[in-house]
C-alpha cells in the first residue's frame, strides 16, 4: 500500500502538466495531388503547451514537402522540412491560446498529416503585482507595465537527455516594450555541466552564451524597450539545461498613441504618415517561387490600412494567392488575385511590427504595384 501511495504521488504532478488530447483529423495537403490546402483543427479554450503530429512526404514524385504551423494568426513554426519516410514532430507552443490549430504547406508539395495531438495546460498566465524599484522609475514606468510571469512546469531542453523537448523555449510576448527578462536555470542533468543559453527577442540578441551553473541560479537581463512577437531561450551547445520561473518586465507604451495618430492624420507639413513601395512580381517559376517575398520596413509603427493593386496575368496558370503579414502575425491569408487585376484594401487594426511582408500563398506568379501602407 505504501509503494502504491508513493507511486501515485509521483504520477499526479506529471498528469497535471501533460493533458494530451488526440484528434482524429488527418489529411493530405498541398501540391497538385492533395485536395486540401490546409488542415484546421478546432481547439479547446485552454493554453496550449505543445502540438504533436506525424507527417510524411511519400505522395507525388518530388520530396520537397514543408509545413507551416499556426494557431489562428500566430505562426508557431514557419517551415518544417518533412522527410519522405515520415517523422513524428513535437512543437513547443508555450501556452498560446486560439480557436484553430492550422497546418498548411510552406512549399508547393504534398504532405500527409496524421496522429495529431495537442497538449493542453492546466496552468494559466498570471500577472504579478507591480513592484517598483529605482530602475523602473528611471525608465518612466511608474504607471502601466510590470513583471508578467509565464507560469509553466520547469522545462529541460537540449542535450541527449532532453532532445525530445527541442533546444528552445518560445514565449509569445505582449505588444508593450520589454524592459527586462529573468528566469531560473540549472544544469544538474546528465554527466556534463557545461550548459550555455542564448536569449533573444525575435532576431535581436539579448544575451549570448549565458553560463548555467550546475546548482542553478536566477538570471536577469536588462532590455532597452525592445518590442517583438517572441522571446526565445535556447541552448548554445549540446548540453541539457532546465529553465523555469520565466518573467518579462513590460514598460509603459509611451509612444504608441502618438505614432498611431501620426499614421492616421497629418504631420507638420500636412502629408499623411504613409509608406509606399514600387511593387514587383513574386511567386511561380518566373518570379522566384514560394520563397520570394517583398519586405517593407515599418519600424514598429502601428499600421491602420494596407492598399495595393495586384494581377495574375504572368505565366500559364491563374491561381495566384497572396499572404500579408506583419512580422509573424498574419493580417490576411490566401488573398485570391484575379487574372485581370484589382485594388485591395486591408484593415490592419493598428498592428505594430518591424516588417510588413507580402509573400505567395500559392506557387503562382503575382504582380502588384501602387503599394501604400
Amino acid at each position: 500500500m505504501r509503494r502504491l501511495l508513493l507511486l501515485s504521488l509521483l504520477v499526479i504532478p506529471a498528469v497535471a502538466f501533460a493533458d494530451w488530447r488526440q484528434y482524429s483529423d488527418h489529411g493530405c495537403i498541398g501540391g497538385g495531388r492533395c485536395p486540401d490546402r490546409s488542415l484546421r483543427i478546432r481547439l479547446e479554450d485552454r493554453p496550449i503547451v505543445a502540438v504533436r503530429f506525424h507527417a510524411h512526404d511519400s505522395v507525388g514524385e518530388t520530396a520537397g514537402g514543408e509545413l507551416r504551423v499556426r494557431i489562428d494568426g500566430t505562426t508557431v513554426r514557419s517551415s518544417i522540412d518533412i522527410p519522405r519516410a515520415g517523422e513524428t514532430f513535437t512543437i513547443d507552443v508555450d501556452e498560446l491560446t486560439g480557436q484553430y490549430l492550422i497546418l498548411e504547406p510552406a512549399s508547393n508539395d504534398e504532405v500527409v498529416i496524421e496522429n495529431v495531438a495537442v497538449n493542453y495546460s492546466n496552468n494559466t498566465l498570471r500577472t504579478l503585482p507591480r513592484k517598483f524599484d529605482d530602475r523602473d522609475r528611471e525608465r518612466g514606468t511608474s504607471s502601466g507595465g510590470g513583471w508578467k510571469s509565464y507560469s509553466r512546469a520547469p522545462q529541460c531542453i537540449g542535450g541527449s537527455q532532453c532532445r525530445q523537448n527541442g533546444n528552445r523555449i518560445t514565449i509569445a510576448l505582449d505588444s508593450d516594450p520589454v524592459l527586462g527578462i529573468r528566469f531560473r536555470a540549472h544544469d544538474n542533468i546528465g554527466a556534463r555541466a557545461e550548459g550555455l543559453l542564448n536569449v533573444r527577442i525575435d532576431d535581436t540578441a539579448i544575451a549570448s552564451y549565458v553560463d548555467v551553473k550546475r546548482d542553478g541560479q536566477r538570471h536577469e537581463f536588462d532590455v532597452n524597450r525592445q518590442r517583438g512577437s517572441r522571446l526565445v531561450i535556447s541552448t548554445a551547445n549540446d548540453d541539457e539545461v532546465e529553465v523555469s520561473d520565466i518573467e518579462v518586465l513590460y514598460g509603459q507604451d509611451r509612444g504608441r498613441d502618438r505614432d498611431r495618430d501620426w499614421g492616421r492624420g497629418d504631420d507638420r507639413n500636412g502629408s499623411r504618415g504613409e509608406t509606399t513601395h514600387e511593387g514587383g512580381c513574386i511567386g511561380g517559376s518566373q518570379c522566384g517561387g514560394m520563397r520570394a517575398k517583398i519586405r517593407i520596413r515599418l519600424r514598429d509603427r502601428g499600421v491602420d490600412e494596407i492598399r495595393f493593386y495586384a494581377r495574375d496575368d504572368v505565366g500559364a496558370k491563374a491561381g495566384g494567392e497572396l499572404r500579408v503579414r506583419i512580422d509573424d502575425e498574419i493580417v490576411r491569408d490566401y488573398i485570391d488575385i484575379p487574372r485581370e487585376g484589382r485594388t485591395f484594401t486591408i484593415d490592419a487594426n493598428g498592428l505594430e511590427g518591424e516588417w510588413l511582408i507580402i509573400e505567395p500563398a500559392e506557387d503562382d506568379e503575382v504582380v502588384f504595384k501602387e503599394f501604400r501602407v
